[in-house]
């Protein structure tokens, strides 16, 4: 009677802890086979420093879902007769990776041990933020967004890989040439460079934490990165640096492109290029990404429609869409706090958003993308002023206008044409698991 009851809470709470009474004649080993779970992990569970049980005690019994989460935090439960080997095989990482990640030195593991997985990690926590109350222009933006249907994840997901709506372009055409002057920056301080060096230690801090926690948590994930996430952030690009190097200087290095009309405004002032279009293996990295201290001023790229500003798309952290009277769609990722609302129309340079290091990112940066038609192209012939090393130097770059049509310098490519190594290797996965059936 005991046990049907036990069963019966456990199906009707689904992946939260069941709750078993021992009874007499029971063994840690028959319960964990009734509840298909291991010792291991029931012992984990009650903090159990031994297999010894007694007649009439409450046992936690872990559910399923717990090992689901795990992998999806990036971790790998260890099932009885696997090895580190076959870890690594499953996963198609390097077995010294593993041992390394791990701290392994031997090939011992315990059933229920949570190895991490070399390249999967989870998203880093969303650090608080203030609930700032809504100007007036943004409650009668949170009715224009209803009534476009925009300001969702499917609408976020749509724009990442579709053309936008026609009314979503007809609604930016609506958007501001100035600043207003109540937008943030304007009308409410914008932090200065102080706030920005004090920032820096305490989202330092914030991604130590989230790497401590990632210890805690445990296992591989089985999923990979969806095609529409992009994966973490690296330093500069090694090449990059080099042809910095290399590079003499220009004789017109004071002579800037003139902005405006087919142009698109740098996105935080003062940046420095980190990473560009194409980089990473196989040239999946279809964005660029500006360094700069943490919480600083990030600026729309030019007038539009706030499609989406949230976080639900997995990867990005706290992320901002906008869609421009052109029909261009230009998205900041992994951003510290969002300053504006979906269905908010904005102006060129007007700031929506604070750097940050949210979402799948090793660090404080912007995640820049530009898209066309669903197609995800390099924005840099179009920024105005152009990109920068750290050093100052300027980034190579064919400069470019926008009139209508995407000039020939301007790269552009489908997500689905560079994906994601973690992509790429579940699809061979797939692909082997059919070929051995």
């Amino acid at each position: 009677m005991l046990l049907l009851s036990a069963v019966l809470v456990g199906g009707a709470v689904g992946r939260a802890d069941r709750r078993y009474t021992v009874r007499p004649g029971d063994t840690l080993s028959h319960i964990a086979r009734r509840f298909r779970v291991s010792v291991d992990e029931i012992k984990l569970r009650n903090r159990l420093r031994s297999d010894r049980v007694r007649p009439g005690q409450s046992l936690r019994i872990p559910s399923r879902g717990d090992r689901r989460g795990a992998r999806r935090a990036g971790y790998h439960v260890v099932r009885r007769g696997e090895t580190l080997t076959s870890i690594a095989r499953r996963y198609r990482v390097p077995l010294t990776s593993l041992r390394r990640l791990n701290r392994r030195a031997g090939d011992r593991l315990r059933v229920g041990q949570r190895l991490r997985i070399p390249g999967r990690r989870r998203e880093n926590a969303m650090p608080a933020v203030p609930q700032r109350p809504l100007r007036p222009d943004q409650e009668q933006a949170q009715d224009r967004a209803r009534e476009l249907g925009i300001g969702t994840t499917p609408v976020a997901q749509r724009l990442l890989k579709a053309p936008p709506d026609p009314r979503w372009v007809s609604a930016a055409a609506s958007a501001p040439e100035t600043i207003p002057p109540f937008a943030f920056g304007v009308g409410a301080p914008a932090p200065g460079p102080e706030g920005n060096a004090a920032a820096a230690e305490e989202e330092v801090g914030e991604d130590n934490a989230a790497e401590q926690t990632d210890d805690r948590h445990a296992e591989g994930t089985e999923e990979p990165l969806a095609e529409t996430e992009e994966p973490l952030a690296e330093t500069e690009e090694p090449l990059a640096r080099m042809a910095e190097q290399e590079t003499e200087p220009d004789e017109d290095e004071a002579m800037e492109p003139p902005a405006g009309e087919g142009t698109l405004r740098l996105p935080i002032d003062g940046a420095y290029y980190m990473r560009g279009w194409g980089s990473g293996p196989g040239g999946y990295h279809l964005a660029v990404d500006f360094g700069s201290p943490p919480r600083t001023p990030i600026r729309a790229a030019d007038r539009g429609l706030v499609a989406y500003a949230g976080h639900g798309v997995r990867g990005y952290g706290r992320f901002v869409i906008l869609v421009h009277p052109s029909g261009l769609v230009t998205a900041y990722a992994h951003n510290h706090e969002l300053l504006v609302v979906p269905g908010e129309l904005v102006a060129r340079g007007q700031i929506i958003a604070l750097l940050g290091n949210t979402g799948l990112s090793r660090g404080p940066h912007l995640h820049f993308m530009l898209l066309h038609d669903g197609l995800h192209c390099d924005p840099l012939p179009l920024l105005r002023p152009l990109a920068r090393y750290r050093t100052g130097r300027r980034v190579p770059t064919e400069v470019a206008r926008y009139e209508g049509e995407l000039p020939e310098q301007v790269r552009c490519l489908p997500r689905t044409a560079r994906p994601h190594p973690g992509v790429r290797r579940r699809r061979r996965g797939r692909r082997r698991g059919r070929r051995q059936r």
